[in-house]
């Protein structure tokens, strides 16, 4: 698998009023809608690119805040031209949105490639045969104006949608709602096959001297005859193979299980050390390798044991890891920025290293804020950093009882079907 990387500053944005984008073709190539562009970066957001343009003043300044407000009641057009050298008969493209804020819709050659309603989990198109080789293709995403939402001062049961809450007014941010692509762009090259997510789970024996680790991923071919497809499962540790399997799949689907004697374990900050496995995937359409995936997994038991006090009543809330029970400390985490869309790597490194020096094992991820960006987790599993993840539908003040319309409750279902899977392999993710 290759992965060609739409990010970068040599994007174009536009606002406009509803679907005025509609009337003057601004999604097309042939558009003679030229003028008013601005430059933008993607990941990022509107509101950033507004303030790097000079086109609004820096919100954080006094009242300019206000002067803001109007930018998430339009419409915004992302535009970016790239060209692609590769050979790309025979293979299968997908273009990959790890992350729009929040309503969508995606072109790209002029082809409408379909909406997208949500800000944390993906979107994926197969655009194969619409990538052209050696000329300028383009691509445009069509963000709406951002969902009207509550501030914190307000009723959790009017929340109807899964999306960052902060920004629309909080006592620590004031109002700047945020809008944008939010996460990595990129083309996935594939052969025919492609993998789908890896769904990776490990189990701990009594003794802890061995380690169950069940993986699983659905294998998927795009063309309707029968192809001779098996996948290969390989475990790695400090760089050395320790377990390898290959398998036909079934239904579509691969399921490993390996077993490992004396597993080296993950500890949280203070405990021991933060070792981590990769798994690695390997499809084979025949003798071809058609596709590759790999995550990274740490080996460890959490448990919840109940206080100890004389109180039998006392509800299990202390946390037990490998055996061994550990004392929470920690605070609450809220996005880095109010434009979190903007990714400031160093300023993420940094503040998790001061947190794994002033002696933290767990941040809670408040639930007004986000699901973070894929670093966060990373960074967390190097450093020992357990997490207490929340849904996004904080609320407070006036009520604090969540909506219970089917749509929402199907909404979040529907969430945390894709979110789950895809977070689920970090050894730091506690809750």
């Amino acid at each position: 698998m290759k992965r060609i990387s739409l990010n970068g500053s040599d994007w174009k944005m536009k606002d406009y009023l509803g679907e005025d984008w509609i009337w003057r073709d601004g999604e097309k190539r042939d558009t003679r809608d030229g003028r008013w562009w601005q430059s933008a970066h993607v990941p990022g957001s509107v509101l950033n690119d507004l303030v790097q343009n000079g086109s609004v003043p820096d919100p954080h300044f006094e009242k300019n805040s206000l002067f803001v407000e109007w930018v998430p009641q339009r419409t915004w057009l992302y535009r970016k031209e790239f060209t692609v050298e590769e050979n790309l008969e025979g293979r299968r493209i997908r273009l990959c949105f790890e992350g729009v804020d929040y309503d969508a819709r995606f072109f790209l050659n002029d082809v409408p490639l379909g909406e997208h309603h949500s800000m944390f989990t993906p979107v994926r198109f197969d655009v194969t045969g619409l990538v052209k080789t050696g000329e300028k293709n383009l691509l445009a995403v069509v963000i709406e104006k951002a969902p009207d939402e509550q501030p914190q001062v307000s009723k959790t049961r009017y929340v109807k949608t899964h999306k960052s809450r902060m920004t629309y007014w909080w006592d620590f941010c004031p109002r700047m709602i945020h809008q944008g692509i939010w996460d990595d762009v990129f083309l996935e090259i594939t052969g025919q096959a492609c993998l789908g997510q890896p769904d990776l789970e490990t189990r701990l024996s009594g003794d802890f001297r061995q380690a169950r680790v069940e993986l699983s991923v659905f294998a998927d071919s795009c063309e309707e005859e029968k192809r001779a497809l098996s996948v290969q499962a390989q475990l790695f540790f400090g760089g050395r193979e320790v377990a390898r399997q290959k398998i036909v799949p079934v239904d579509g689907t691969a399921r490993f299980c390996f077993s490992l004697e004396q597993p080296v374990l993950w500890w949280p900050n203070g405990c021991g050390a933060q070792d981590l496995y990769e798994a690695r995937l390997t499809l084979f359409d025949g003798k071809t390798v058609s596709d590759t995936r790999s995550i990274r997994f740490g080996i460890r038991e959490i448990t919840w044991l109940a206080n100890e006090t004389p109180d039998r009543t006392a509800g299990p809330y202390t946390l037990c890891v490998n055996g061994r029970r550990i004392y929470l400390k920690g605070y609450n985490w809220v996005p880095i920025d109010a434009m979190y869309g903007v990714r400031r790597t160093e300023k993420l490194r940094h503040l998790i290293r001061l947190a794994k020096k002033a002696h933290v094992n767990c941040l809670r991820i408040w639930g007004g804020g986000l699901i973070e960006r894929e670093e966060f987790y990373d960074l967390c599993d190097e450093n020992g950093i357990l997490l207490w993840q929340e849904f996004i539908q904080s609320s407070s003040g006036i009520e604090n009882e969540p909506s219970s319309d089917p749509a929402f409750l199907a909404l979040m279902e529907r969430e945390a079907s894709q979110i789950i899977p895809r977070k689920k392999h970090h050894p730091s993710l506690a809750l």
